[in-house]
């Protein structure tokens, strides 16, 4: 994910804690961090950056000239022996890494390179959240390369297998629930009691539709990002990108720490849509079921729910199935025809006066209903003068020969726009 990510989401990370006892850590992109726990990296020393280590590291790499930019893609933990490079070239070295955000740097250091790095470079790279490493000249590199290499494709299959069984569950039309259950055991998937999917849908900003070769698409950064930020709050999230949908099946021993599981995910779309503050990012979600069956249930309604949402342009880009009130009905009648027909016989006149006459006389009752007959809330909404907006009401009275201050004509007028919303007409 994007190295940005680090920075100022400490207090996020703290506001939370899913301390499930019988979870175990999810396996995802391979950090910094990660590497501190190998054996062959117990010599090798952090001197500057730790407030970086949750950089992804996406392969190591060896250099010996004094520029890379040319060799990497951005991700890789480049290990350098110092032979080449003064101080003055280390540090256009540590930029040139930070610029083309690379994970982290790590310097062979001994008689035969440099005794120490320069402060002026901790400083440099601190300064960056940049990790910065020492690693003694007697560790053998291969040792060291090898089990970042051997960890780094083990995750990915990890990941690859939680992929695949998300997708299968999902798309899949002969799925066999008993097998993938145990398939969810023999893989060491987790699947708590209350399981499901939160979508979060994103729209490309013209300069990022398309991606160079070698770099993550926004979708891919978005999912890292998610992946990234659950794996600090050990939520288990299973994630898949699907178009331009980041799908996330998440689970909990509870209901109510499923609710806060996905009171976590509204903040971290509230995060991701200050950093991709150019794309614009929804987030719905389905209701939580205690049969794997179901979460392909949960499935649709998050998409029914996020289609509705874009429909409406709505300014909230959060949404969830259980919160849509009528539309929930709307979904489950077959027949669309007969809501059109409900609809025009409320609205019809209305729909006929301002096509005839290039009016807004069914935004305004709209806006009067959604204020709840509140004139001065109404004139702000639509930006109308008091008067202007009686006027309107008036013409709206007559041609519908209802009283729309009546609470159960409201209940009916706002119904039938509600369905034409739905019907998207």
């Amino acid at each position: 994910r994007d190295p940005e990510m680090s920075r100022g989401l400490g207090d996020v990370y703290k506001r939370q804690a899913f301390d499930y006892s019988t979870t175990r850590r999810p396996t995802m992109s391979v950090t910094c961090q990660d590497l501190l726990t190998l054996k062959y990296f117990e010599r090798i020393k952090l001197v500057a950056g730790p407030n970086g280590l949750d950089r992804t590291v996406t392969w190591p790499y060896v250099g010996q000239t004094s520029t890379v930019s040319q060799w990497v893609h951005g991700g890789e933990l480049l290990f350098i022996t110092g032979i080449v490079h003064s101080a003055d070239k280390l540090k256009d070295l540590i930029l040139e890494c930070i610029q083309k955000k690379l994970a982290g740097l790590v310097i062979l250091v001994g008689n035969e390179y440099i005794n120490s790095i320069p402060e002026e470079l901790l400083a440099q790279a601190d300064a960056a959240d940049f990790p910065l490493f020492e690693m003694p000249w007697d560790v053998k590199l291969i040792d060291v390369t090898r089990e970042i290499t051997d960890l780094i494709m083990r995750d990915k299959f990890e990941i690859k297998k939680s992929k695949n069984f998300l997708g299968r569950l999902l798309f899949a039309s002969d799925v066999d629930y008993r097998q993938m259950l145990d398939t969810a055991i023999i893989n060491d998937i987790q699947l708590l009691e209350y399981k499901f999917i939160a979508v979060f849908n994103v729209s490309h900003p013209a300069d990022e539709i398309m991606t160079d070769a070698g770099h993550d698409s926004l979708e891919d950064k978005l999912q890292h990002s998610v992946d990234s930020l659950c794996k600090e709050k050990q939520l288990p999230v299973i994630t898949l990108v699907y178009g331009n949908n980041v799908i996330c099946l998440a689970s909990a021993p509870t209901q109510e720490k499923a609710a806060e599981a996905a009171a976590y995910l509204e903040t971290v779309c509230g995060l991701l849509s200050q950093l991709y503050s150019g794309s614009n990012l929804y987030l719905s979600f389905g209701r939580p079921y205690a049969d794997v069956e179901q979460i392909k249930i949960s499935y649709q309604e998050a998409q029914k729910a996020l289609l509705l949402w874009k429909k409406m342009g709505r300014s909230n880009h959060i949404v969830y199935y259980s919160q849509l009130g009528l539309y929930r009905l709307l979904f489950k009648i077959d027949d669309k025809e007969e809501i059109r027909e409900y609809y025009h016989y409320n609205l019809g006149v209305l729909l006929q006066h301002d096509s005839k006459n290039n009016s807004e006389l069914l935004e305004t009752l709209r806006q009067y209903l959604y204020c709840n007959g509140n004139l001065v809330k109404t004139s702000q909404a639509l930006f109308i003068h008091r008067n202007t907006l009686l006027y309107r009401l008036n013409q709206i009275r007559d041609l519908l020969g209802r009283d729309i201050d009546d609470a159960l004509v409201r209940l009916e007028l706002l119904s039938s726009i509600v369905a034409k919303d739905y019907l998207e007409e």
